[in-house]
């Protein structure tokens, strides 16, 4: 214990005129800035952590990082309202999140095809056909 507060004075008397900010209590470490955060609020059906890590962060992979971020929330239970926080250090655009990202995440609709029209048959010939020759019939002859 003696050597621990040995130890304490030493880096306190070696840091005199370094940063004076503490952590811990410690005086000379400095303290980490603290994290700020952009809260986005889901509003469109199909919207996951990665979709809007996707939008604000440029990587879905970050779907990570904003579930450390909220660690009250189930990443796979996203409803209407849940607020998301965001950690502006990775932020890429503060624009909210249009519908139009969130539906480029799933196959569109098809669309059912009109039936075709039948083809019109084409039109007969106006001259009268020339008279037809008796076809030549083949087999047993009786």
């Amino acid at each position: 214990m003696k050597l621990l507060i040995f130890i304490l004075l030493l880096l306190t008397a070696s840091c005199k005129g370094g940063p004076s900010s503490t952590v811990n209590g410690v005086s000379g470490v400095p303290a980490a800035p603290p994290m700020t955060y952009y809260t986005h609020t889901v509003k469109w059906q199909g919207e996951t952590v990665s979709i809007i890590a996707g939008w604000y962060t440029g990587d879905i992979e970050n779907w990570k990082a904003l579930g450390e971020a909220n660690p009250g929330i189930n990443p796979n239970r996203i409803s209407e309202g849940l607020k998301i926080l965001i950690p502006e250090n990775i932020m890429k655009t503060h624009s909210p999140m249009p519908k139009e990202f969130v539906d480029t995440f799933y196959p569109k609709p098809r669309q059912p095809k009109e039936p075709s029209k039948p083809a019109t048959p084409p039109a007969k010939p106006a001259t009268p056909p020339a008279e037809e020759e008796e076809p030549v019939l083949f087999g047993p002859k009786n």
